[in-house]
């Protein structure tokens, strides 16, 4: 079957039109895709180089700050660009603490350095900065109360709620006094932070409480062993006198029975005697009366 001629034509004209659409797009778009390409490689490199920057950043700060001062001080201030590097420097150091007691120390540390940062800011109209400080300074008292919880030594245990409690104590004191000189938009920060040292307190003290009943219960638990024990010795003590006695007593009675069975051979021994000696003399006497 032979093909139409206007068909023909109809497809040519359609691939050539297609065609030079196709060289337009590429003649008005093809420079800025390419370029739209380049630069988002280029980004790509930047970002790496940056992340890479960064994370080198950040485990120079972990090297620096590790282990944490014991002195209550400002570290870097809030509105120094290295906070947020400070910040999370002490983030990853909490995070590859495994070990629960060294973790809730860490904790109580970088909170009181909070502490030491939000004072240094009464005088600033930064509150979001405070605000930042103070969210830091919750964690870090929660997330000590937590950990002190999965302590298995009991001694290191109430230490910790001690220093939890005593230091929320203190916090509360400095925080009333901040909550006065900060801005209007900050004090909220100030009152909620205030609420969950008093919250972290309260636990720390139930806490404190729990340990010391179970360590009197346990006291009462060994008093009663040392007492069932005491008690089962003199049982025992007294069981092997009764045994002793009872031993001596049978003893003493198979004794008596001997000699008695002994006394009792003995007299007949002198009745058999006395019997001959009768039966002696009677034969003498007979022989006597013969002769004469």
């Amino acid at each position: 079957m032979a093909k139409s001629p206007v068909k023909d034509i109809k497809l040519l004209v359609r691939a050539s039109l297609t065609g030079h659409i196709s060289k337009g797009i590429w003649v008005v778009f093809g420079p800025s895709l390419a370029g739209s390409f380049m630069v988002s490689a280029i980004i790509t490199i930047i970002m790496k180089k940056i992340t890479s920057l960064f994370l080198s950043v950040v485990f120079l700060f972990i090297f620096i700050t590790s282990p944490v001062s014991a002195a209550t001080s400002a570290g870097v201030k809030p509105d120094s660009f290295l906070y947020f590097f400070d910040t999370t420097a002490e983030k990853i150091n909490l995070f590859f603490t495994f070990n629960p007691e060294k973790k809730a120390k860490k904790a109580l540390e970088y909170a009181s350095e909070r502490l030491a940062e939000v004072e240094g800011l009464t005088g600033d109209k930064d509150s979001d900065a405070i605000n930042d400080v103070m969210e830091n300074y919750t964690a870090n008292i929660s997330l000590a109360t937590e950990k002190s919880k999965e302590v298995k030594d009991q001694q290191a245990s109430e230490n910790l709620f001690n220093t939890i409690s005593d230091n929320a104590s203190k916090n509360q004191e400095v925080l009333a006094i901040v909550l006065a000189k900060v801005p209007e938009e900050a004090r909220d920060a100030i009152s909620k932070a205030i609420e969950a040292s008093k919250k972290e307190q309260e636990e720390a003290m139930k806490q404190i409480s729990g340990l010391k009943n179970e360590v009197e219960q346990l006291k009462k638990e060994m008093a009663e062993l040392k007492r069932g024990q005491e008690a089962n010795r003199q049982i025992s003590e007294s069981d092997s006198e009764t045994e002793m006695k009872s031993d001596s007593k049978g003893t003493a009675l198979q004794e008596k029975s001997s000699q008695d069975s002994n006394k009792s051979s003995s007299k007949d021994v002198v009745k058999s005697e006395n019997k001959n000696t009768t039966s002696q003399s009677s034969e003498i006497e007979k022989l006597k009366l013969e002769i004469a």
